[in-house]
């Protein structure tokens, strides 16, 4: 009896879960995030209107500038606020979350590497950094350069190889890469890590954008020695 009402519950989260697929911006890409997301407490950086936090566990919160945004939150019981990036430190505790959502934030910041600082101090060790970005160096974006509406608004653009400087830099150690390919993504969702780890960055450059997936293991690098990091 208990492992039948277990098993129902199981098919009807898997069943939301699918739904609420639906809408979500990189949905093919993304549904390798949501057990990353499902009942852990998440902070979503640029939330939006909720499309990502949705999936987050209890206690999650979402940042976002737009105030329409936060509202759209509100509406659907999401706990969302608003905060302009550029603005730091970010008003949240130390180590207060398992999980932080950094999606198509960093290259419109002016200062990128002090928000994933900010990242590493609100996260708790071991915890998760997740950091969504458009690939703006390869095949698909110079194919298609309205993808991302041509970069409009965008300060920075990151490519794998500058990310995980970024990421060392700031006390996160990758653990996996989540590309996405656009009207494939849907179908390839199942094999992407598998071909991450088959083409390497060659399936990066072929994407329209990835996710990077990190996990908190020191404290990010001191001002005093990024010159010499850099110099080596």
């Amino acid at each position: 009896m208990a492992s039948a009402m277990a098993s129902n519950n199981r098919a009807e989260q898997a069943a939301t879960a699918t739904l609420l697929l639906e809408n979500v911006p990189l949905r093919g890409s993304f549904a390798s995030l949501v057990p990353l997301l499902s009942q852990r407490k998440v902070c979503d950086l640029g939330c939006n209107q909720g499309h990502y936090l949705q999936f987050a566990g209890e206690g999650s919160v979402g940042l976002d500038v737009s105030a329409e945004s936060v509202l759209a939150c509100s509406q659907k019981g999401l706990c969302a606020r608003r905060h302009d990036f550029n603005s730091l430190p970010l008003p949240l505790p130390d180590a207060s979350f398992e999980v932080v959502l950094l999606s198509h934030v960093l290259e419109h910041v002016t200062m990128p590497l002090h928000l994933l600082r900010e990242c590493n101090r609100i996260v708790q060790p071991g915890g998760t950094l997740i950091v969504g970005l458009p690939i703006e160096d390869g095949l698909y974006s110079r194919l298609r350069m309205d993808y991302f509406g041509g970069g409009e608004g965008h300060l920075f653009s990151f490519s794998l190889r500058n990310l995980r400087k970024l990421m060392t830099l700031t006390g996160f150690a990758e653990q996996r890469v989540i590309c996405h390919l656009p009207r494939l993504g849907n179908r390839l969702s199942a094999w992407n890590e598998r071909l991450v780890r088959i083409f390497g960055d060659r399936l990066y450059t072929l994407s329209a954008a990835y996710w990077f997936v990190a996990q908190k293991i020191a404290s990010p690098v001191a001002d005093t020695e990024l010159s010499d990091y850099f110099s080596r």
